[in-house]
Order: structure tokens, then C-alpha cells, then sequence
């Protein structure tokens, strides 16, 4: 199915909730299997339809570098049990903008380059918004029920570590060595997100995404 035409379904999907909230929205998947483009996409088609959206990733949301690397900065468990601050992304962000909330969110809680929490000034949210966030692990069973709607992003592994690879070739120092780190700390991890939370069981939508221009998409 024609890419554009996926993301006008799903934007539909997501117009039809009717909910006295925000619509939370979460984009899972495998890490490079191409969760960011498509929630971008998605956001600028429900900005284009003329509703206001919050645009955030878990990555916004990291444990600082002392509790992210304590497990060794190339394990798997490590990256899968300390990354994200998710206390954090629960009470600043998803529990605010769900039933009986606030309104009251920040979309980031630590400036990852600077490696400090962010003191920031929260936003007032009105309950006709939709929430976008996209994140590797975002369908865990203690953040599940947080979302109204869930996308999870399906890639093969081995497609998924290339284009890892070749967008983390500069950080890593060479692609070589980027692609070992997504088989033994990115992927690892990602494996054991799919065995022990089934993401694509609590899925709403599943989009095949091994080939960018002509992904398929299946409902649940």
C-alpha cells in the first residue's frame, strides 16, 4: 500500500476517537525500524487536518548517564532495564494528559547532551490534542494501558541493524562497529522487549515497514 495512504488511514483512525482527553498516541518497534519518520509523518498529517499535537519521544525522557551506563555502556539489559526515566514519563506526560488528568506536561525530562534534568516550565494541554511519542519500548505492560492508541512499527532485525548502522556509522566511529552495537546492545534488548511484552498483541495497527515506500498495514 502506498505509504501516504497508510498514514491518511491511521490519521483517520486517530480523528475518530472520541475521548474527554487527549488522544495518546504510541509508535513502538524495534529500535530502527522506523518509528520517528512515521510518527512525523503522522503528526504533520493531523497538524494538516487542523488539530494541534504534541510531538515528544521516550528519548526525551532518559535516566542520566551514571544510572543508563551502570550495567556497562554495550549491554543489553542495561539499555533495556535503565535507559528511560519512565516515573518520569508517566507523571510528567502520559498520566496528565489521560482520564481524570491535569493537563499539566512537559515533553522532556533530562538534556541528554548536557546530561542534566530539565527544570522546565509546563505546558497546559486542552483535551481535544493529540499526543505523539514515538519509543523502542513504549508497549512495556506497566505503560500499555497509558496510550489510546498504539502503532507498533514491524521491521526484520537484520534491515532494521543497516539502516541502524549507517545512521549511527559517524557516532560510533566506523559502520562496522555501530552494527555491533545494535546486535549486542540495541537489538538484544529489542529482543527481549518482543518476548516478554508481545508489543504486537496490544497493538491497534501494525505496519509492516520493511520497505519504506511500500509498507502493508494490518488492524487489530
Amino acid at each position: 500500500m502506498q505509504r501516504s495512504k497508510i498514514i491518511s488511514d491511521l490519521a483517520n483512525k486517530i480523528l475518530d476517537l472520541s475521548l474527554n482527553h487527549p488522544v495518546r498516541v504510541g509508535i513502538s518497534g524495534i529500535t530502527a525500524s522506523g518509528k520517528t519518520t512515521l510518527a512525523n509523518e503522522l503528526a504533520e498529517a493531523l497538524i494538516s487536518s487542523g488539530k494541534d499535537v504534541i510531538r515528544t519521544s521516550i528519548d526525551n525522557f532518559h535516566n542520566p548517564r551514571k544510572i543508563r551506563y551502570r550495567q556497562g555502556k554495550e549491554s543489553a539489559i542495561g539499555y533495556y532495564e535503565d535507559a528511560h526515566d519512565y516515573q518520569s514519563f508517566k507523571e510528567k506526560l502520559l498520566v496528565p494528559l489521560g482520564p481524570n488528568g491535569n493537563l499539566y506536561y512537559q515533553t522532556i525530562s533530562l538534556d541528554l547532551e548536557k546530561d542534566e534534568y530539565v527544570n522546565k516550565v509546563e505546558k497546559v494541554a486542552t483535551k481535544d490534542m493529540i499526543l505523539i511519542v514515538d519509543g523502542t519500548f513504549l508497549f512495556k505492560q506497566d505503560l500499555s494501558d497509558l496510550f489510546d492508541y498504539k502503532i507498533f512499527v514491524d521491521s526484520d532485525f537484520k534491515i532494521a541493524r543497516m539502516r541502524g548502522a549507517k545512521r549511527e556509522e559517524r557516532a560510533f566511529g566506523s559502520f562496522e562497529k555501530a552494527e555491533e552495537i545494535f546486535l549486542k546492545r540495541y537489538h538484544a534488548a529489542s529482543k527481549l522487549y518482543l518476548e516478554q511484552h508481545s508489543p504486537q498483541v496490544h497493538a491497534n495497527a501494525i505496519i509492516q515497514n520493511n520497505v519504506l515506500n511500500n509498507p502493508t498495514i494490518v488492524y487489530n
